[in-house]
């Protein structure tokens, strides 16, 4: 399991401050001494700190691992498109990478696309065409409308099959609009 920071502070622990208040009220109402209020309040905020982090972290980490890897992905397939000089025009700088996930009887169909190009913004249309392992086609899907600024990565779908996903392959077209 790898670690990252928004696991241990994000938006959701202000649910933390908002119980340590109601229990540093609740205490001061009750007519406790200041000690047993400071202690009883931090106690009850590392509690609470405590429980509310194992569930966003395992929801966290799971997201932030398909991101990870979904970008390193991207970073491959434009290098080995570098590599065998396949870069001529804007839309050979656009990388889509689509992954899938297993999850029980489903896999979740992650899809992530780049603009590698130093100083060109692409806007247009990419085509994305996932088959399965006996090159059955999964699904055709066309992101419309499409803008990458230059050196921009982003998260272009999420979807789920319900077909068996241990091996796949996919191909892509874009259609820069001119």
């Amino acid at each position: 399991m790898k670690l990252y920071p928004q696991m241990f502070i994000s938006p959701w622990h202000l649910i933390v401050i908002v119980l340590a208040l109601i229990a540093f009220i609740g205490l001061r109402i009750g007519g406790y001494d200041r000690k047993t209020v400071l202690r009883s309040t931090g106690l009850s905020t590392l509690a609470f700190y405590f429980f509310l982090t194992i569930p966003i972290g395992l929801i966290t980490q799971d997201s932030l691992y398909k991101e990870e890897t979904m970008l390193t992905h991207l970073d491959q397939n434009y290098e080995e498109k570098k590599a065998d000089g396949e870069l001529r025009s804007i839309g050979d700088y656009i990388t889509v990478h689509a992954g899938a996930y297993r999850r029980k009887d489903k896999a979740d169909i992650e899809v992530y696309a780049g603009n590698y190009h130093e100083s060109q913004t692409f806007q247009g249309n990419i085509t994305l065409f996932l088959y399965d392992k006996n090159d059955d086609e999964v699904f055709t899907e066309m992101y419309e409308n499409i803008t990458l600024a230059p050196g921009e990565k982003k998260k272009l779908d999420s979807t789920f099959t319900s077909q068996p996903m241990e091996t796949y392959r996919y191909r892509y077209k874009t259609h820069p609009q001119m």
